[in-house]
């Protein structure tokens, strides 16, 4: 009589090659390559190789992603992670690279972004309290930067190509230091956009490429986060549990599309609007 016997990423080894299961919470395909989980679409996409060979192109007008829920919507503490290349041309502009906001209430919302100067910011919302704080690094300066923003339930960290801003500059507001999406009250959460800021209109659209988005409900240590920033663009995040993770052209749209699925098990795949461009250039 055959039996089945369950391999874990610790026990498999280099004869585990070739084997395959399928995740129930993501509908998808996993193939092991002897050290991590690959992951294939079984619904005649391409799929996934686990290289990273695209990132995705905003046009800082109209270009960006949309999904009709929020991710981790009740977490008290996070990590959102992304790559940039951004320039600005003539007078810069406000860039929001990730948002999840009450869309009917223009102050109910957490988002992450590079301000006109250059540095990192993050702004926080809840009525009629507002906290936006930023690092010292700018990055708009056309090349490509790894930038990780971390909550453990009461301080803000960002960390800019693995190394910690250290203490944060408060660009406005006296709200509470540290507080993440499960901290607002006075909205219902119901939108996530990556690309613009969006309350009751869209603004600070994102003018370059983005590559690698991720965001956990629990803040990654300094070690992983420089394990994130010293591989380069990691060819499998799983391993520290996202809640979501957008690849940008190397997930399950495998280059093709105007769907960007969410390679976590979660299943939260993105729209594009206003044509975003799949690019091959990548940290």
């Amino acid at each position: 009589m055959s039996t089945l016997t369950t391999h874990t990423t610790a026990s498999r080894d280099s004869h585990s090659i070739g084997l395959c299961k399928f995740n129930t919470t993501s509908n998808a395909i996993e193939v092991s390559d002897g050290t991590n989980w690959q992951v294939y679409n079984p619904d005649t996409a391409a799929g996934w190789s686990g290289s990273n060979t695209y990132s995705l192109n905003f046009d800082g007008t109209d270009d960006h992603l949309a999904l009709s829920s929020t991710v981790s919507p009740t977490a008290q503490q996070g990590t959102v992670s992304f790559w940039i290349k951004t320039s600005y041309s003539g007078p810069g502009q406000n860039q929001t690279i990730f948002s999840q906001a009450d869309s009917s209430i223009t102050t109910s919302y957490l988002f992450f972004g590079v301000l006109t100067t250059g540095e990192v910011r993050i702004g926080w919302a809840d009525g009629g309290s507002v906290l936006i704080k930023k690092g010292s690094t700018t990055v708009n300066n056309g090349n490509w930067h790894h930038v990780a923003c971390t909550s453990d339930g009461s301080t803000w960290k960002i960390y800019i190509d693995g190394s910690d801003e250290g203490t944060l500059t408060t660009v406005t507001g006296s709200g509470s230091d540290g507080s993440w999406y499960g901290d607002i009250t006075s909205g219902s959460l119901d939108i996530c956009r990556i690309g613009c800021q969006e309350r009751t209109s869209k603004d600070s659209f994102v003018n370059g490429n983005l590559d690698e988005v991720a965001i956990w409900d629990s803040a990654l240590s300094s070690s992983q986060i420089s394990t994130i920033y010293n591989s380069g663009t990691p060819s499998d995040l799983s391993s520290l549990s996202p809640k979501a993770w957008w690849r940008m052209g190397d997930g399950l749209e495998a280059n093709s599309g105007t769907t960007i699925y969410d390679m976590s098990s979660f299943s939260n795949n993105m729209t594009m609007v206003s044509s975003p461009a799949y690019q091959s250039d990548t940290p």
